[in-house]
């Protein structure tokens, strides 16, 4: 009998798990972000997007989400794997699923603790807007951190509104997004390569 991710689960426990707290704005929950030992550039890419590239983008665009960090628990634990095995970019834990860290965090703080996990490899490999990409123009190597930090924001983005408002549909939230996704990556890559990012 074959269990779908079972041999995933089974090198994870193998390989083991490291923890980084992650602090941003004074709105923003905190991130407690589990993650594969080895798998720490990923984690940094994350840290780097949250902390940094997220505070640092246009009002515009960061006002998509003004609504989502009060209505957010002070601590979210990202659990970030290479891949899930039914193949999607993220999931939010729903109350009464969350992973053992979760649990024991709540309990020790006495406060709610939400969970979210993000499949960064399946992120890296996500192409909302191939086309927009090819027509910025740039070789890979320029334009792919900019591609992943993005696309790591937007789907962070995407299961924190689904944890912090669980009546939207997804479609809503999806189209914010990828609203989103579009919005840091023009501004990104306008600043950064000097190109139009999208199609004429």
């Amino acid at each position: 009998m074959h269990v779908p991710g079972l041999l995933a689960r089974l090198k994870e426990r193998i390989r083991g798990r490291e923890q980084r707290l992650v602090r941003a704005g004074a709105e923003m929950p905190l991130l407690l972000v589990s993650f594969p030992r080895g798998a720490g550039a990923a984690a940094s890419e994350l840290e780097r997007a949250y902390v940094h590239a997220l505070p640092a983008s246009k009002p515009e665009t960061r006002e998509l989400y003004r609504d989502l960090w009060g209505a957010l628990p002070a601590i979210i634990v990202v659990q970030l794997r290479d891949r899930n095995p039914c193949g999607c970019l993220g999931h939010h834990h729903p109350p009464g699923a969350e992973s053992r860290v979760a649990r024991r965090l709540a309990s020790e703080l006495g406060h709610p603790v939400a969970e979210i996990d993000l499949a960064y490899e399946s992120i890296r490999a996500w192409r909302p807007e191939p086309l927009a990409s090819l027509a910025a123009g740039e070789a890979p190597d320029r334009l792919e951190p900019l591609r992943f930090r993005a696309a790591l924001l937007a789907v962070l983005l995407h299961e924190m509104e689904h944890l912090a408002f669980p009546e939207r549909s997804e479609q809503e939230i999806l189209g914010r997004s990828r609203d989103f996704y579009r919005r840091l990556m023009s501004e990104w890559v306008g600043d950064e390569l000097g190109k139009d990012y999208g199609i004429a």
